[in-house]
């Protein structure tokens, strides 16, 4: 049977609580009634506890800490506040912590009966995950984390899976954060995790998967507000306890749930700094409106080196020191990012030569940019491209790619041309890129969309078709997650601002 918790402030309540519904018919059993939170905390580190029912206005402790303790002892435990207050902020920060209704005292048994059905057909859910996958379980909680990141599921799909697992979706922030080791050290990936897991667990909320042998991505939630400065002081007093290096990337914080997938595309914007000097990457810092972003990112091999960096100096001169130096770190992984398909790991590290860590300089900056731009442009033309079959495979795929008219291009159909297994190739492929498939099409059908839009009166109807989308409708939450604007919205802040705005 489930076991349940009452805790209240006032004697009576709790009696009542036990007369007001038939718990046994809901398979519940009363394991501990109780006017003291602390006694409620005692027990649960003793006992399982299934559903907890809560005041929301004790002496002894608030039902919110009450709440936030009980989340870090059992994470899955679902949560029933109850009050006498009808009053937005009290509703709001339970709703936030974890609990999964509020209802007002004096309680109506009929409303109480209804939630309590609610939760225990989540409480079966999950017992019929578990024992319909076992083991498997983890993975199922990985494919969701994930999913969650990359946008990949439909409102209803994901709250009613986050539901099953016990995942708090009315947080008020989530920053998603990568976690990363050279290609050498990814047999120390578990010693890594493991440091985290220790570290992180208690302090914030945190939920895991691996995206490859040498890095592993987490959303994170603070029970208070995500302090990034605080954040890095902490993942910097890992370092000693492990003897390999190791690369974080944090993104944006997010105070919506369905905004996750905004904090991962800042990350894996950013994820070729990884091969840089740094250490811990802010991604925050190094995102510029929409039309600085589309100054920086313009074509190396299309652009003029003096107007390219007559247009970054515009941009670079009335920034504040900090700002110029995120401005430098933000040209130097979009000049990498043309090239990286041409160059095995190893030999990016010297394209970031020209970073002098924190040079505020302008004309240092610039300088660094210079050779950077010179770099990018000789590299498809010289003999200096890997040889061999994977970067044959990548180029291709890249040229398939880039022929936006091509709807069908996909995994299967290169595969059947090369006479390989889909997930093989795209294995190759991100082993080279770093970038699965799908993600690296639409992050270039996406930029191309972008590009048309900015230097054409194309309807956005044919954008979508031109660039290879199957609707419209897809394209525009798609490039919504990119861009984090409509397209509609993109094109007037285009319109608005222009050049003549920097």
């Amino acid at each position: 049977m489930y076991q349940v918790v009452f805790v209240d402030d006032e004697a009576f309540v709790l009696e009542d609580l036990k007369r007001a519904i038939d718990w046994f018919g809901f398979n519940m059993e009363i394991a501990l009634s109780s006017t003291d939170p602390s006694e409620v905390l005692d027990y649960m580190r003793e006992h399982p506890v299934h559903l907890i029912l809560t005041d929301i206005s004790m002496p002894q402790m608030m039902g919110t800490e009450l709440i936030r303790e009980a989340r870090k002892l059992n994470p899955s435990v679902s949560i029933l506040v109850l009050s006498a207050y009808d009053t937005f902020d009290y509703v709001r920060s339970a709703m936030r912590g974890g609990a999964e209704n509020y209802l007002l005292k004096p309680l109506d048994p009929d409303e109480l009966s209804e939630s309590i059905s609610t939760i225990v057909r989540h409480l079966e859910d999950r017992n019929k995950i578990s024992r319909n996958f076992g083991p498997s379980m983890l993975t199922f909680r990985s494919s969701f984390v994930e999913s969650w990141c990359k946008g990949s599921l439909s409102e209803d799909e994901l709250i009613a899976r986050a539901s099953m697992l016990g995942v708090n979706l009315q947080l008020d922030n989530y920053t998603v954060v990568l976690f990363s080791v050279a290609d050498e050290y990814s047999d120390k990936m578990p010693l890594l995790f493991d440091t985290v897991l220790s570290a992180f667990v208690g302090t914030y909320i945190c939920h895991f998967y691996f995206e490859s042998p040498s890095q592993f991505i987490c959303i994170l939630s603070s029970p208070e507000s995500f302090n990034i400065f605080r954040f890095q002081n902490e993942a910097e007093r890992l370092r000693p306890l492990v003897d390999f290096p190791f690369f974080v990337s944090a993104g944006t914080t997010e105070d919506n749930y369905a905004d996750v997938c905004s904090s991962y595309h800042a990350v894996k914007k950013f994820l070729l700094l990884r091969y840089s000097p740094i250490t811990f990457l802010n991604c925050r810092y190094l995102l510029f409106p929409l039309h600085r972003q589309q100054v920086i990112e313009q074509n190396f091999q299309e652009t003029e080196e003096e107007a390219y960096l007559a247009d970054i100096r515009k941009i670079l001169e009335p920034l504040a020191p900090e700002r110029r130096i995120s401005l430098h770190l933000a040209v130097i992984n979009w000049g990498i990012s043309q090239v990286e398909g041409f160059l095995s790991a190893e030999k990016l590290p010297p394209l970031f030569s020209g970073y002098q860590g924190d040079d505020t300089d302008t004309d240092r900056i610039l300088a660094g940019i210079r050779c950077l731009f010179r770099s990018v442009r000789e590299i498809p033309n010289t003999r200096e491209v890997p040889q061999g079959a994977a970067q044959q495979y990548v180029r291709m795929i890249m040229d398939e790619v880039h022929n936006f008219s091509n709807k069908d291009v996909s995994l299967k159909t290169l595969a059947a041309r090369l006479n390989m297994h889909p997930s093989y190739l795209g294995s190759i492929f991100h082993q080279q890129t770093g970038y699965y498939f799908n993600d690296y099409l639409n992050e270039e059908r996406l930029k191309y969309a972008a590009r048309l839009m900015e230097n054409s009166n194309i309807r956005l109807k044919d954008i979508a078709d031109m660039t290879g989308f199957s609707s419209q409708t897809y394209f525009n939450r798609q490039f919504k997650k990119r861009f984090n604007a409509s397209p509609n919205a993109y094109r007037r802040e285009l319109k608005l601002k222009g050049r003549d705005s920097l």
